[in-house]
């Protein structure tokens, strides 16, 4: 198992929203896409105007409050997180939009609702800070309380998903591991339990201007630390120079059902 998927690591990492939040500013900030990531994650849904979701590992909210006005007045939506501390940042994000969400702190490994309750389940990059064996059982969890006709969204990376960046700052610290459930191998992990598995890309970049933010996304994860903070500014101002460092993303989504 890899140090970043011990239970308290993760429970450090995500014990609220800070860590998660620099990280999101770096590619709101300097993304080349027309759309954010969780509006292009939101085009991805199909499905009725009644539908009943579960949103796992949701964080502080984000894909829900970038597309508040374009939630169907119709849909269940229960926002959960492994983490207590993330569900009340999700409620206070949220606690503005003209709807109501449902919020419960949900082990996704252990989920507490009855089997054929949801539409759609979303576990949008969650599945790879799970070790092969809670992913299994996850992924069992999630197929029992789905409808039989329901939908799972797992959004994930590629294994060189910003490997620029990580490149970069080789000599101050180490990147993730690559990821037990990513663009790469992700499919076939899902056929174990659904009949039809399809795979979406996102395809944008990076265009960094300033070294700031991505030193402070660098900072945010368990791999690196604040000691180094200044050598990955001057290292990452050298980067962009007197224009841009450019850096490729891998991006992308399955969508699930039998």
């Amino acid at each position: 198992m890899d140090a970043w998927q011990d239970d308290d690591a993760l429970a450090d990492q995500y014990a609220d929203a800070s860590n998660l939040a620099a990280r999101q500013v770096l590619h709101a900030r300097f993304s080349t896409a027309e759309r954010s990531t969780h509006e292009w994650l939101f085009d991805q849904f199909d499905l009725p105007a009644d539908a009943v979701v579960l949103s796992l590992g949701s964080g502080h909210g984000a894909l829900w409050t970038a597309n508040a006005d374009r939630i169907p007045a119709g849909w269940d939506v229960t926002v959960t997180d492994t983490s207590a501390g993330m569900v009340m940042d999700a409620m206070e994000a949220l606690e503005d939009v003209d709807r109501e969400f449902d919020f419960d702190a949900v082990d996704a490994r252990d989920i507490p609702y009855p089997d054929d309750t949801f539409d759609a389940v979303t576990a949008h990059f969650v599945l790879s800070h799970l070790t092969d064996a809670d992913r299994e059982q996850a992924l069992s969890e999630i197929r029992r309380v789905l409808k039989p006709d329901g939908t799972l969204y797992a959004a994930t990376t590629g294994t060189d998903d910003l490997g620029a960046v990580y490149d970069a700052a080789a000599e101050y610290g180490d990147r993730p591991a690559d990821g037990g459930f990513a663009l790469e191998n992700g499919e076939a992990q899902l056929r174990g339990r659904f009949a039809s598995v399809e795979r979406r890309e996102f395809e944008h970049a990076l265009r960094i201007t300033k070294p700031e933010p991505v030193v402070a996304y660098l900072l945010s994860l368990p791999g690196f630390d604040g000691d180094a903070a200044f050598a990955l500014e001057d290292a990452f101002r050298e980067r962009i120079g007197d224009d841009a460092f450019e850096v490729e993303r891998s991006v992308g989504l399955f969508v699930a059902s039998e």
